[in-house]
């Protein structure tokens, strides 16, 4: 919605600057100063509608670079990556930061979402031998959820990456 309304506004805001300079003349003194002094007023709000959601837009994360002699990741996701041939997987988690498992390292996973006004979250629940940090959670977060296509979109994802680990670690109760 904001996207078309940038555009109308763009259209208005051109059509608006043909007529000043195509219907009046430009090549009087006064004309072009009003042009101007008008023209500030649709310059700097155009530019503000353009590029402030440039900068604030979802980018996904960089790649891992993963050492090729500790892991080759065969499948990958943004925050999950598989090595079928070392039988390894990578977990990122915004909180605690990433780690390599190996399958017996996995002791249960299960899939869970929360949901903050129109915003849906989802993710994986992985918890792991380890004393200090149990659970981890690996976002899928792709594609924006603040519309329902895309969490569909980050739930399906989701979904075939449970039915993979479940597949690869030989679970079979999930909690």
């Amino acid at each position: 919605m904001f996207k078309l309304a940038r555009w109308i506004i763009t259209a208005a805001a051109l059509l608006w600057l043909w007529n000043r300079v195509t219907g009046e003349g430009i090549t009087s003194q006064g004309t072009l100063l009003m042009t101007m002094v008008y023209g500030q007023f649709v310059f700097w709000p155009l530019l503000v509608l353009w590029i402030v959601p440039a900068i604030f837009r979802h980018r996904p994360p960089k790649a891992k670079k993963h050492d090729l002699s500790v892991f080759s990741a065969g499948i990958s996701h943004d925050h999950i990556a598989l090595d079928q041939e070392r039988d390894k997987l990578w977990i990122r988690d915004p909180a605690r930061g990433e780690r390599y498992l190996d399958r017996n390292d996995i002791l249960s996973i299960r899939t869970a979402f929360d949901v903050r006004g129109s915003v849906t979250n989802q993710r994986l629940e992985l918890q792991v031998r380890d004393v200090e940090h149990p659970l981890w959670q690996v976002p899928f977060v792709r594609h924006s959820d603040r519309r329902h296509k895309g969490m569909e979109r980050n739930g399906a994802e989701r979904d075939e990456w449970f039915a993979r680990l479940k597949a690869w670690t030989g679970l079979s109760t999930v909690r």
